[in-house]
């Protein structure tokens, strides 16, 4: 053990002109959203529209604001979906390994619960500041007119055959 040096001094790092910015809403722009898509993981069917990512996107934002609402992380949900909880499910399409949540779309489809993929995990958990690969929204008066609209589209969602 040796003495440390009181006579340390703070590090000087030169300014980068490279601009950094964080994200405050996810990026829906047709070019994004198709460079996004492209690498999402084999079995992301089915794979929400840009359109409707912004909806569920908006549908996270305002369930965040409401305690109990938004369940979030795979075990979390994965106990939710134990106990019956209703709701809609978004997984993240960009996850690796796949093996991490692969089971979840047979469970859902086994409970009837609607579930959709979005290209980003980032995106997914931008409104409480950490990536998620998976989410379950459920109904809450503040924005159930939001909720049926999301809730429809994505239960009308068609799962594609993945070709080999």
């Amino acid at each position: 053990m040796g003495k440390l040096s009181e006579n340390t001094q703070a590090e000087e790092v030169p300014e980068n002109d490279a601009n950094i910015e964080t994200m405050k809403e996810p990026v829906t722009e047709k070019e994004e959203y198709l460079s996004l898509c492209q690498l999402v993981n084999p079995i992301s069917q089915p794979l929400a529209s840009r359109k409707l990512a912004k909806k569920l996107y908006k549908l996270v934002k305002k369930s965040a604001k409401e305690k109990g609402s938004l369940r979030h992380g795979l075990s979390d949900v994965m106990k939710a979906i134990r106990k019956n909880e209703k709701g809609i499910l978004i997984l993240a399409g960009n996850v690796s390994p796949i093996d991490v949540y692969s089971h979840i779309p047979a469970l859902c489809e086994e409970k009837e619960i609607p579930y959709v993929f979005t290209p980003s995990r980032e995106h997914l958990g931008l409104w409480y500041k950490r990536p998620a690969i998976v989410l379950m929204v459920k109904k809450h008066e503040s924005y159930s007119e939001l909720y049926d609209d999301v809730y429809s589209l994505v239960n009308a969602l068609v799962v594609e055959p993945i070709n080999s």
